[in-house]
C-alpha cells in the first residue's frame, strides 16, 4: 500500500476539485508525478536475505497527467492519466501497461458530485486507505487490509456525492474486474464498492463495503469474496492516532492477494477461498519530529481456516517504525524498519510460519 498523500497532493481525492494552476483557469494540462528510490536488506527465516534497490519506500513512483475545463454554473469536466514505473530500471510498473494506476475522465458539479469513467481505484481503496499512518513497501496498511491495497480496476464506473458537511459517499462498479475480456458481461468478475467517509477538522471516519462476483468460481469456492472496513483518525497535533478493523470473506474481492494454490485469479488462498474468514486490525501513530514525523504502525489479520495438511492457519503480525525527514517541500529523506511473524512478502499467510524483516533507507521527490 502506498502512502495516502500520494493521491490527495498529485491527483486529487475522490470527488476533490482540481488545483492544477492550469484546470484553475479554466481549462488545461498538468503534469506531475513522484520518484522514490532507496535500498533495503530483506531477510526471511529459511530462506536468507536479499539486498539491494528499493523502488518505493515511502510511495510508488509514478508520473501523470491530470487536468479538466469549468463548464459553467458550477459544472466541471475532469480526467486523469497515470502509470506506475521503476526507477531502479526504468521498467514501467506491474503489467507494463501504458496507465496502469489511472485512465479516467469525468464530469461533476460542486454541490452534486462527480462521476468517472475508466480505471481507477474503487470507492473501498480510496476512502479506506486514507486511514494509513505508515505505507512501507510491502509492509503498509495494505498487507492486511487487501480492500486498501494498491489496486486498480479496469471497466469501472465511479459516483461520488459533493461533499455535505463534511460527510461524502461514494459507489462504484467494474464490468470486467479481472480484465477478462469476454463479449457477455456475465463472463467476466464484477465488482461493486460501497464507502461512506466523515471529514470534521482532525477527525476522519471510514466505512465501506466491497464485493467480487465471480464469473467462474474456483472448484469448492464459497461465494463472492467481500470485505468490510471500518476505521478512524484523529489528529491532536501533537500525535495523529489511526485505528481500523476489516473481515474479509471467501477471498480477496480486489484481486489483489497473490494465487498461492493456482486458482487463477489472485484470490489468495484456497483455504480462503472456500468458505475461509480473516479479521484484520490495524493501529498506527505518526509523531511530528523536526522536519520530518516518527510512524508507528502495528496491523494483526487473523485467519479462521485449516490449510491441507491439516495444520491451523496462523495469525499473520506486522509492526513497523520508520521516520521522514523534509527536506523540502519536494524532497524527503526516509528510513525504516519491519518485522513480520507467518508472512512473507509474496504470501499473507505462510503455511511454513515464515518471519520476514526488511530496514530500508531512501529518498523521495515530487514534481
Amino acid at each position: 500500500m502506498r502512502f495516502a498523500f500520494c493521491a490527495a497532493a498529485v491527483a486529487g481525492g475522490l470527488g476533490a476539485p482540481l488545483t492544477a494552476p492550469a484546470a484553475e483557469a479554466g481549462v488545461g494540462v498538468h503534469m506531475y508525478g513522484i520518484v522514490d528510490a532507496g535500498v533495503a536488506v530483506t531477510s526471511v527465516s529459511g530462506q536468507g536475505s536479499q539486498s539491494g534497490a528499493l523502488n518505493g519506500g515511502l510511495t510508488d513512483s509514478l508520473w501523470g497527467l491530470q487536468g479538466g475545463e469549468n463548464l459553467g454554473a458550477g459544472w466541471r469536466s475532469r480526467f486523469q492519466l497515470e502509470s506506475g514505473f521503476d526507477p531502479s530500471n526504468g521498467n514501467a510498473a506491474d503489467d507494463g501497461r501504458l496507465f496502469n494506476y489511472a485512465a479516467w475522465v469525468g464530469i461533476g458539479h460542486d454541490s452534486v458530485g462527480e462521476l468517472r469513467l475508466g480505471r481507477q481505484h474503487t470507492i473501498g481503496q480510496a476512502y479506506g486507505s486514507a486511514l494509513e499512518i505508515a505505507s512501507w513497501k510491502d509492509m503498509g496498511m495494505g498487507a492486511t487490509f487487501k480492500a486498501s491495497d494498491n489496486f486498480q480496476l479496469s471497466n469501472m464506473v465511479n459516483v461520488t456525492s459533493a461533499v455535505w458537511n463534511g460527510l461524502q459517499a461514494g459507489v462504484g462498479y467494474s464490468f470486467d474486474a479481472g480484465d477478462q475480456g469476454a463479449f457477455r458481461t456475465g463472463q467476466n468478475p464484477r465488482a461493486l464498492s460501497l464507502g461512506v467517509k466523515a471529514e470534521n477538522g482532525p477527525l476522519l471516519a471510514v466505512a465501506t463495503w466491497d464485493q467480487l462476483r465471480l464469473a467462474h468460481a474456483p472448484d469448492g469456492s464459497a461465494g463472492r469474496p467481500q470485505a468490510v472496513q471500518l476505521g478512524a483518525s484523529y489528529d491532536f497535533e501533537a500525535v495523529k492516532v489511526s485505528l481500523a478493523w476489516s473481515r474479509q470473506k471467501n477471498g480477496y474481492a480486489g484481486l489483489d492477494g497473490g494465487d498461492p494454490d493456482s486458482l487463477g485469479l489472485g484470490l489468495g488462498p484456497a483455504p480462503f477461498v472456500r468458505g475461509g474468514t480473516v479479521d484484520a486490525w490495524l493501529a498506527g501513530v505518526s509523531v511530528p519530529v523536526g522536519p520530518g514525523a516518527v510512524l508507528v504502525q502495528w496491523s494483526l489479520a487473523r485467519p479462521d481456516w485449516h490449510w491441507d495438511n491439516g495444520m491451523t492457519a496462523r495469525k499473520a503480525q506486522l509492526v513497523t517504525l520508520g521516520y521522514t525527514y523534509g527536506l523540502s517541500a519536494r524532497t524527503t529523506l526516509y528510513g525504516f524498519a519491519g518485522y513480520a511473524s507467518n508472512y512473507t512478502l509474496d504470501n499473507q499467510f505462510d503455511p511454513a510460519n515464515s518471519h520476514t524483516t526488511r530496514v530500508g533507507a531512501g529518498v523521495s521527490h515530487h514534481f
